[in-house]
């Protein structure tokens, strides 16, 4: 854990930010952009900044600075930590928004993403439409670095930051929600079956604890999500050919998809957010 304070003109108050993101040098690029921002520059806001690398680390960071009589007023957490990597957290996003919502309810968050993340839609589907602790945004890493800066400094000020590219996370058709697909523990335990990469819909159902016939209409069910999920082509030129509906191409279409997104279906965290 590290901290960092950036003092501004006599009487502003000091600002607290919890950055939750593996990668250790990312703290020095948030503090680089408030520097540069009005708010900063002009003295009017002050603001510290405390990393921690893993959600697991939230409950004692948030105490010891509870201790020190300091609040996080905001905190900028990572989707993804790096479980699959040798020594890389096991936990995610989703585990670091229950742990904020637990240790610190009242802190604002937002996720603070890399565009290039595995599992990013589905994450970010899974915060906004199935966590009970949604963030209040999210930031994308590869935004420009003022865009960046003015959206942190809403949340340290109490603005609510601009819908914009929250909208669809919001107002997305109930067909296309994340709960549709994903919403009970036999729906869970299909994708994680899928997630196999099995080829046979016998053994994928016998995986899943379910019969053929359950696992076609599941996959059936889902095409039109997973189609949502994917995305759009980058030109005309490269448009996405039409997929077929048979049963087939409904299982071939969601076996890659869940195996893509293997390490999504997998979190433990997702089973708190399903029904029974």
């Amino acid at each position: 854990m590290t901290h960092t304070l950036h003092q501004s003109e006599e009487g502003a108050p000091t600002r607290h930010i919890l950055i939750v993101d593996d990668l250790g040098t990312i703290e020095y690029s948030i503090e680089g952009m408030l520097n540069r921002h009005s708010a900063v520059t002009s003295g009017r806001l002050a603001f510290e900044t405390a990393q921690v690398t893993s959600p697991d680390d939230i409950p004692a960071t948030v105490e010891l600075a509870q201790e020190m009589a300091v609040t996080y007023d905001v905190a900028l957490v990572d989707l993804d930590f790096g479980a699959r990597r040798a020594g890389g957290s096991q936990s995610h996003g989703l585990t670091a928004l229950r742990l904020l919502a637990q240790h610190t309810p009242g802190t604002r968050t937002a996720l603070y993403t890399a565009d290039v993340e595995g599992n990013r839609e589905l994450m970010l589907r899974a915060a906004f439409e199935l966590c009970p602790h949604k963030p209040n945004t999210w930031i994308s890493k590869a935004a420009p670095p003022p865009s960046q800066a003015d959206v942190i400094c809403d949340l340290l000020d109490g603005r609510e930051p601009p819908l914009g590219h929250l909208r669809p996370y919001f107002f997305r058709p109930e067909h296309l929600k994340l709960r549709t697909v994903c919403g009970t523990r036999t729906q869970l335990r299909l994708w994680q079956a899928l997630a196999l990469g099995l080829e046979n819909r016998v053994q994928i159902a016998a995986q899943a604890g379910a019969s053929p016939s359950t696992l076609d209409k599941f996959v059936a069910h889902a095409r039109e999500f997973i189609l949502d999920c994917m995305p759009p082509p980058a030109s005309p030129e490269g448009a996405r050919a039409p997929i077929p509906a048979a049963r087939s191409a409904n299982l071939a279409l969601a076996v890659r998809f869940a195996y893509t997104n293997r390490a999504f279906f997998d979190d433990p965290e997702l089973e708190q957010f399903v029904d029974r």
